[in-house]
């Protein structure tokens, strides 16, 4: 990555570095010759991270009052911990909000030697747009559920220690890549030659391949006047989700079936879902807050505002995208 020398030898915190995004991250960190410290808990799967090159520090962000180490210089923090899925609102405040708060107050610490706190939030704060008309940063905040909520909750928080920490907002859509295990289960419906198709309302998205996402958020930490400031960060385009499908299934070598369901049908299953989860420790694998993302017509957004400010240009379009992401499946044998 050309431009970023200044990232050598510096000492580099990653929040949620065990999971899809955090874990390209701590790649192309050490790539770029860092010293990396990642937060992960006791429980979380480890197999992507290279744990002989990096510092791990076990703790649990789900205690209130968990500390991070006592750095006697930190450069950059990289917030990407958050839940996608969980079993009530107060679990999605409690991690994407308020474990904002408790991680931010403890950064004031540290605020004479931190460059840059990228905060990686979510088109979801945000909400829907409508088709043909992707959100922006001017955009109405609408989010349609506790996921999105709790998102812009987070932001909020964000945003009101910038004013003592160099701390900038990144809102990326749909992403994607090797590793990933949401889009993943569309694939794999894709690869049996099903696609299923909600009610009759066509629908589009913004997507990013993670590996740009990666690139976006290193970008930011160079010299800027980026504090304070919320970006979309998506590979420019915006997609019907019928061309993701024909992209993928060219790809797979499948021929697909298009499976209507009506839209009527998504709530009933969402309570049973729901209800088959009370018996479980895990969150439903569907349920209502999932049914109000699914049922909007566009997720979309424009990142003309970052790639202006920041001269940034996706290296990966949906093609190349999705041929390394396919690759990666049936390499790794998950398809």
């Amino acid at each position: 990555m050309n431009g970023l020398s200044h990232f050598k030898g510096k000492t580099v915190l990653v929040t949620g570095a065990s999971g899809f995004i955090g874990s390209h991250l701590v790649d192309t960190l050490l790539s770029l010759e860092c010293v990396v410290h990642c937060l992960v808990r006791k429980s979380s799967n480890l197999r992507w991270l290279p744990k002989q090159k990096i510092h791990l520090h076990f703790i649990d962000l789900a205690d209130p009052d968990f500390k991070i180490p006592d750095f006697k210089v930190l450069d950059f923090i990289f917030h990407c911990a958050g839940l996608t899925v969980a079993k009530s609102r107060e679990e999605y405040f409690d991690i994407n909000s308020r474990v904002c708060s408790t991680l931010y107050e403890q950064c004031l610490n540290h605020k004479d030697s931190i460059r840059k706190i990228v905060h990686l939030s979510s088109l979801a704060a945000v909400g829907p747009g409508t088709r043909g008309k992707p959100v922006d940063e001017a955009s109405a905040l609408k989010p349609v559920s506790y996921y999105g909520k709790s998102k812009l909750s987070g932001e909020e928080i964000a945003l009101e220690y910038s004013k003592n920490l160099p701390v900038m907002i990144l809102r990326p859509p749909v992403v994607y890549g090797p590793r990933e295990e949401n889009l993943y289960s569309f694939f794999k419906m894709l690869n049996k030659g099903w696609l299923f198709q909600i009610g009759e309302t066509p629908r589009e998205l913004s997507l990013i391949y993670v590996l740009d996402l990666v690139r976006a958020m290193i970008q930011v930490c160079g010299p800027s006047r980026s504090d304070g400031k919320i970006y979309f960060v998506t590979d420019g385009e915006s997609y019907p989700w019928e061309e993701v499908a024909k992209m993928g299934a060219e790809k797979l070598e499948v021929s697909v079936k298009t499976k209507k369901i009506p839209e009527w049908i998504l709530n009933p299953v969402a309570i049973l879902f729901e209800i088959l989860a009370l018996f479980s420790s895990r969150p439903a694998l569907f349920d209502r807050q999932r049914m109000m993302e699914i049922k909007q017509s566009c997720w979309a957004a424009s990142p003309e505002k970052f790639f202006r400010e920041f001269n940034f240009a996706p290296e990966f379009d949906l093609k190349e995208g999705l041929s390394r992401t396919l690759d990666w499946y049936v390499r790794e044998k998950w398809l």
